[in-house]
């Protein structure tokens, strides 16, 4: 580029010069004054030639920047979303008491239409003794449940537990020991209640040595997770809870997670299909407890769960004629 620049400058000066040399009339005067005003000419030309062409250069040079930055932004924005799809929770519910009926009433909503709408529910924590009352109150019934929760039977399992309880504002002033009995006693009314869920659809429950670190409920949408271990959730029945979308990392991982916990603890699970009678679930429950069960046991049991959940229970209700009357 500098050659054919300086090549074409002096070439032009040559034919120039040659030109001028034509004129024999003229005096070294006139040359001189015909060259001075040229060169006036040419800074007048100069600057607006670098003006004009400054300004076009700029503009275009802007829109080059302004579509090369949009370009990035976009792949930038692209990736971002893409990540908090996969990674981050597109919902986060606070921890709570379950006072004067109230139960988190988004957090259950947006549970609610998820349940509506799925074929596959699964349930892992301690305590499932909820999940019976909100399939019983769905006027939509899944093709699947699987619930992994403590066994009535573990012992160490459920002392862990019970001491994670101590806090509850509920349970102010019982010692451990009344509250590994009555711990113990709510596993035993909740398998009681998922049995006669059967008649629904069949439940496989399995029994885990739950950590209480958090919960998680699984739908074909999107997996609810509580976390025990949230500061705002230390002294709190119901925990801090996020939402993750179906397709990201811990939906899919915890979902698959599940899955083949069922597959490897056959030893440890069990499947209630609605032939099974009571006399079914009171071999069950006397493996599990090491002790004889009645029919007695088990009827009582039934109306204990009921007086339970009895308060959640007309919650959902009330939940649902106000979806309905919105819808």
């Amino acid at each position: 580029m500098d050659y054919a620049f300086w090549t074409a400058s002096l070439v032009v000066l040559v034919v120039g010069i040659f030109l001028l040399g034509l004129d024999h009339g003229l005096t070294r005067e006139q040359i001189l004054s015909n060259l001075g005003q040229n060169l006036i000419a040419s800074v007048i030309f100069a600057v607006i030639f670098s003006w004009l062409s400054g300004r076009v250069q700029e503009r275009s040079l802007q829109d080059s920047l302004e579509e090369s930055f949009g370009d990035h932004a976009h792949k930038l924005a692209s990736a971002v979303a893409q990540g908090n799809k996969e990674f981050l929770p597109d919902a986060v519910y606070p921890p709570l008491d379950p006072k004067n009926g109230e139960y988190g009433h988004r957090f259950n909503t947006d549970m609610t239409r998820s349940l509506e709408k799925t074929g596959f529910y699964a349930f892992r924590g301690p305590s499932a003794r909820y999940v019976a009352a909100r399939l019983r109150e769905s006027t939509h019934y899944p093709q699947q449940v699987k619930v992994a929760m403590l066994s009535p039977g573990d012992p160490r399992a459920i002392q862990r537990r019970a001491a994670d309880r101590v806090p509850w504002e509920r349970f102010q002033g019982m010692d451990v020991q009344d509250l590994e009995s009555k711990l113990r006693q709510e596993l035993i009314i909740t398998v009681v209640s998922l049995f006669d869920y059967r008649r629904y659809c069949p439940v496989n429950l399995l029994y885990v040595e739950d950590t209480a670190v958090h919960r998680y409920e699984i739908f074909d949408d999107s997996v609810y997770v509580a976390w025990y271990g949230s500061p705002r959730s230390r002294s709190m029945e119901m925990p801090e809870s996020l939402r993750f979308p179906a397709g990201s990392f811990l939906y899919k991982t915890l979902r698959l997670d599940l899955l083949r916990r069922f597959d490897i603890s056959s030893d440890k699970s069990v499947t209630f299909l609605p032939e099974q009678d009571d006399n079914f679930l009171a071999q069950h429950l006397a493996g599990v407890l090491g002790r004889t069960v009645t029919q007695a046991d088990i009827d009582g049991w039934r109306r204990e769960y009921d007086s339970e959940v009895e308060e959640f229970s007309d919650y959902l209700k009330s939940m649902y004629r106000d979806m309905r009357r919105i819808s």
